[in-house]
């Protein structure tokens, strides 16, 4: 299957049903990403956070940085996200959007001094919530489609479900046998006619993490420190996918079976030839997971304007639950201007299915550097995210050959990635100070394009001598093709393309934080 161009979503479409479970490429990166969640401060910068300490952050960035308090903190940040989707589906454009208001982060440092003059200074502990990804997003598209039919990929399906198959060929009047049976089936729905196609998938929740961490100072030039993650996630996923069509007269059927029935006036099923169709298939996911982490890190002074830092995160080892529903709904018209139905099939059941699984996510190696000025400071981040290192596995130990081939299909299609984060923090006078970032994220895919950025700016009030209130504005594009079904090589080499929707997301955040010192 060729799949450049289109964002993978090897083994999850709203048609694949309960044979087949919910694990795939695309879910592997989803629910392994993380949006490294900072206060809005850190945010304003670009969302750098290996070198530049003493912010609340630490706490679920560089513990290192918890080495360079020396007062107690406390925090909490809010986040106002709008979420919009551009999309372009066979010259077709429309917008959707979905806003969320949540609290991103809340946390406390602690600031144990040892009192010494020379030595360790101290020993700091920081606790903190952080939401780490936001699945909130409502998507989107339509259009004219005359490359092919969602039955393409159905027939795909009923090859290896028999279930399925019976059900389908019994009972929706869409598809037919091939002459050669060896074949399996082909859809009466016309791929080269034109069809309306509409495809909207709705998704809520979000990825969370729970972060205990320590830090210490060694003589103002090493800061050390590490750090214990509890994450969990919540993702429901909701498609519905409506196609309108003419099915093929009963010469074009005669084509890949001259003995069809469909194509025999004296049969039933010629009935469906050459009429209109209104195809709708629903999709369900709902998935939840919980995991552990572990993070090390270390800022090192080489003189007292630079900060040199090194952090490295384990994989997130998690347990996850999946359950999937899918169901669909045929209704056969004489014209397509027809209100009544002729014919109707409605799924004879529900396509349910549940699994618990684990999920071992990617490594993360970061370094950076910032440069300390009199009046602020400007950071860089490099971090490098070993996304093909994913990795699916049964709860009980016992091989499962869905999960080896998702496997490699992961080590296949997936890559490393570097992300790169720059940012500045300016002091106007003794109560402002101005901020500014940018970020570039890796694509995950080797064979799909996936461009994402953000750029930040920001203010921090000095309200009193120990509060302090930050604000920032965060807006990320990220550009990436979606696939609404996936078709088999089987289809592709007889000519049928793949449809592909064009998608602009764009994410803009008003963050709030506000906290005090003590």
């Amino acid at each position: 299957m060729q799949l450049k161009y289109i964002v993978l979503s090897v083994f999850i479409s709203s048609i694949y049903w309960g044979s087949v479970q919910a694990q795939s490429i695309d879910d592997a990166v989803k629910f392994s990403k993380d949006d490294n969640p900072g206060s809005a401060r850190i945010k304003a910068m670009g969302n750098v956070q290996t070198a530049v300490g003493g912010d609340i952050s630490s706490i679920n960035g560089n513990p290192a940085g918890l080495g360079f308090y020396s007062r107690s903190d406390v925090s909490a940040t809010f986040n106002l996200l709008g979420n919009k989707n551009k999309t372009d589906y066979f010259g077709t454009k429309s917008n959707s959007n979905k806003t969320n208001f949540g609290v991103d982060q809340a946390g406390a440092v602690f600031n144990f001094p040892t009192y010494n003059n020379s030595g360790w200074h101290n020993f700091n502990m920081g606790i903190s919530y952080n939401k780490t990804q936001n699945y909130n997003s409502n998507l989107i598209y339509d259009g004219n489609n005359n490359t092919s039919t969602i039955v393409n990929t159905l027939t795909d399906l009923m090859a290896n479900d028999n279930t399925f198959a019976n059900d389908f060929y019994l009972g929706s009047g869409l598809v037919e046998k091939f002459a050669n049976t060896n074949d399996g089936f082909f859809p009466i729905t016309s791929e080269k006619d034109t069809k309306n196609q509409y495809n909207e998938i709705l998704t809520r929740g979000n990825k969370s993490k729970t972060a205990l961490s320590f830090g210490t100072n060694y003589n103002d030039k090493l800061y050390l420190g590490a750090s214990f993650g509890i994450t969990t996630f919540n993702y429901e996923k909701r498609t519905k996918f409506i196609e309108n069509g003419f099915t093929k007269t009963p010469d074009q059927i005669k084509v890949d079976n001259p003995n069809s029935n469909f194509a025999n006036p004296d049969s039933a099923d010629y009935q469906f030839a050459n009429k209109s169709y209104e195809l709708f298939d629903n999709f369900i996911q709902n998935t939840a997971g919980t995991g552990v982490d572990l993070k090390i890190g270390a800022i090192y002074k080489p003189t007292a304007d630079w900060n040199l830092g090194i952090t490295v995160t384990t994989p997130t080892w998690m347990t996850v639950q999946d359950d999937t529903r899918a169901f669909t709904d045929v209704y056969y018209y004489e014209t397509s201007t027809s209100s009544n139905p002729f014919y109707v099939y409605e799924q004879p059941a529900y396509y349910d299915s549940s699994s618990d699984y684990n999920m071992t996510t990617p490594w993360k190696f970061s370094v950076g550097a910032t440069k300390l000025f009199s009046r602020g400071l400007l950071s860089a981040d490099v971090e490098y995210v070993t996304y093909n290192t994913i990795r699916y596995s049964s709860t009980n130990g016992t091989p499962v050959q869905r999960y080896k081939n998702t496997n490699e299909s992961i080590k296949n299609n997936l890559q490393g990635v570097v992300n790169v984060r720059l940012g500045g923090e300016y002091l106007i006078n003794n109560i402002l100070s101005g901020r500014a970032g940018f970020n570039y994220f890796g694509n995950p895919y080797k064979y799909a394009n996936d461009t994402n950025y953000s750029g930040s700016l920001g203010l921090g009030v000095k309200l009193t001598n120990t509060v302090y209130l930050d604000l920032a504005v965060v807006h990320q594009v990220n550009k990436y093709n979606d696939a609404p079904y996936v078709l088999s090589d089987f289809w592709i080499n007889r000519g049928i393309n793949q449809p592909v929707a064009k998608i602009t997301n764009q994410r803009t955040s008003g963050i709030l934080t506000i906290g005090a010192k003590f």
